[in-house]
């Protein structure tokens, strides 16, 4: 009788030299080559081997050579139900037009990786959905605070799931989950600032519907920057902000109109990267020179491989990409009970070919 457990994908022959039909090698396989129990042989090839119950260095070098020798495979599916992990990596990016989500993606999975961990997009905002009925290791969720419920969806997944949860957020602190908060709210007023010091007038391009007369909620980045318009009695809001489509080819086309129009701007403060690379493009084609004509400075990491005519000046931080993997591969790899932990990560202003010199 096969004992229940993970019966893996490997394969075995019996019988004295005699061909007979493969049949899969199980985890009871892998402890009786090892000589040591199928508890002690699961906590070790289920990635919980720093657990007391795996035993000694010695014990869980045999078990991983016992598992190479007979070809066992762990099966994730039986693997996850018993110990309530999925063997990946979830990032709740919402979008794929943004090239700092793409970036992350291939960080963590580069990270992932060596440690048997799949790396899973979400593109869209079903994440709270998603994760509800399916098992991580880790997920990364970037959209709590966009949305007023999210805090409390966080709470929920934490307490009703195993999955390990970072939240990108600068509302929640860590509860029995990770908090990255990384505000861009004053790099959004010292971007106004900045431009506001050499131009009459500052824009913001975001890729949100706006209208301050409505009562659909500002994002909170649009809100201080109109409050930086408003402490330098600049104004109305409806002429300093120009709302896009989301998506990068949305927003080039928006950025022709705009430079090629009877009132282009000549400073513009971006919600996202994506964003400045597509006004960049386009002032490119138009003719615009940048940055005696147009300066543009990026709220968000702009990755090196996105630019297309020069460093674009944006406010971000720094090695942003490897350290949101480090915490969120880490939450992956430990599976112990602790309290959750927050990581601060502070942004600054990186110079680059879109905006003149500071005097």
């Amino acid at each position: 009788m096969t004992p229940k457990g993970d019966t893996g994908t490997g394969t075995r022959a019996r019988g004295n030299g005699r061909a007979l039909p493969r049949t899969p090698v199980t985890l009871a396989d892998v402890a009786r080559e090892a000589g040591v129990s199928v508890a002690t042989a699961s906590f070790v090839l289920s990635g919980r081997a720093g657990s007391r119950s795996s035993g000694s260095p010695e014990t869980k070098a045999k078990v991983r050579a016992a598992a190479e020798a007979l070809a066992y495979v762990p099966n994730r599916t039986a693997q996850a139900m018993r110990t309530g992990r999925g063997g990946g990596v979830v990032l709740a990016l919402g979008t794929l037009a943004d090239p700092w989500g793409v970036s992350l993606a291939r960080q963590v999975r580069s990270d992932a990786l060596p440690h048997e961990l799949s790396t899973l997009i979400l593109a869209d905002e079903r994440w709270y959905e998603y994760l509800q009925g399916a098992s991580a290791d880790s997920a990364f969720i970037t959209s709590v605070d966009f949305g007023a419920d999210g805090p409390e969806k966080v709470r929920r997944l934490a307490e009703t799931t195993s999955s390990g949860i970072v939240a990108f957020t600068t509302q929640m602190e860590p509860e029995n989950f990770d908090v990255i908060s990384s505000s861009p709210l004053e790099a959004v007023r010292s971007a106004y600032r900045k431009l506001r010091s050499r131009h009459d007038r500052v824009h913001l391009m975001m890729p949100y519907a706006f209208d301050p007369a409505s009562d659909v909620r500002v994002p909170r980045r649009a809100q201080v920057f109109l409050d930086a318009a408003a402490e330098h009695g600049d104004g109305p809001p409806e002429q300093l902000v120009r709302p896009t489509l989301p998506g990068r080819r949305e927003t080039y086309r928006a950025s022709m109109e705009w430079l090629g129009g009877e009132d282009p701007p000549s400073a513009v403060v971006c919600f996202t990267g994506y964003q400045a690379v597509a006004l960049q493009t386009a002032a490119q084609n138009l003719g615009v020179p940048v940055p005696d004509g147009l300066e543009i400075i990026s709220i968000g990491d702009i990755p090196e491989e996105a630019q297309f005519y020069g460093p674009i000046s944006y406010y971000g931080v720094t090695d942003v990409f490897e350290r949101i993997s480090e915490v969120v591969v880490g939450r992956a790899l430990d599976r112990s009970e602790h309290p959750g932990r927050r990581h601060v990560f502070e942004w600054e202003f990186f110079a680059g070919d879109s905006t003149r010199a500071d005097t």
